[in-house]
């Protein structure tokens, strides 16, 4: 009589039964894994944010923002280069809030007049300042050198720069509008919208600075009054309208 014959099977014989559970357990692993590390970043981007607008940019060491998030300077470190790459991340965060505050304050004003859009903008800036003074510091970029701003070119630094510059062309969008629509005899709507933003920085770092109580100034009359005499400007400007 012949022996029946026995057929084992191997283990990765039996693994391979099973591939499509495998890999639904190692997407839902890497899945949490990754949650897992946006949420720890998060807590070192609010200590880092609640660090610095208590304490200021100068003032605040990295084993405070560590401190303060319940983690080791050595998580730190897995997460952001230095306390310049995290200040550079609120200062991103500040640049958006920033955006979105125009974008909706000129969006719900629901009117068509370029020059009232200004104005409208104008407004919506001092408005997010009083609610964000510290957010106002860390935009104006008062703490940082151009080098440390721009150092390396890395990505955070050119998200940095391409978020200033939407907020630039949402103004200079306003300014075209308002030249298409021979509100504006003017012809460079990038030089108009650059110099309107110069205006009402200055005023705010001004004001930020407790420079306009020494002078004597009210920070709504001289923002509105600046605006004016700047619309009033391109108003009068001898330039034929050009939609640039």
């Amino acid at each position: 009589m012949i022996p029946e014959k026995r057929v084992y099977l191997k283990p990765h014989s039996f693994r391979a039964e099973v591939p499509m559970e495998n890999q639904s357990n190692s997407s839902f692993k890497r899945a949490r894994t990754e949650q897992a590390r946006e949420q720890r970043r998060n807590v070192i981007l609010d200590a880092a944010r609640s660090t610095f607008f208590e304490k200021g940019y100068q003032n605040t060491t990295i084993k405070e923002i560590t401190d303060r998030a319940g983690l080791s300077i050595g998580t730190f470190y897995l997460y952001f280069e230095d306390k310049v790459d995290v200040y550079k991340c609120v200062l991103l965060e500040g640049i958006v809030l920033l955006e979105n505050h125009l974008r909706q304050a000129v969006s719900e004003s629901g009117v068509d007049s370029s020059t009232e859009k200004l104005r409208i903008v104008a407004r919506a800036y001092l408005e997010f300042y009083r609610q964000n003074p510290e957010y106002f510091d860390i935009i104006a970029v008062l703490n940082l050198t151009e080098e440390e701003l721009r150092e390396n070119r890395s990505r955070i630094s050119r998200e940095i720069d391409r978020k200033a510059r939407d907020v630039l062309k949402f103004v200079q969008a306003v300014v075209r509008e308002g030249i298409l629509r021979r509100e504006f005899p003017i012809s460079d709507s990038g030089a108009a919208a650059t110099g309107l933003w110069a205006i009402l920085d200055g005023i705010l770092v001004l004001f930020h600075r407790r420079n306009l109580t020494l002078l004597k100034q009210d920070l709504d009359k001289l923002a509105a009054n600046s605006i004016d005499y700047f619309i009033e400007g391109m108003k009068a400007s001898p330039n034929q309208p050009q939609a640039s």
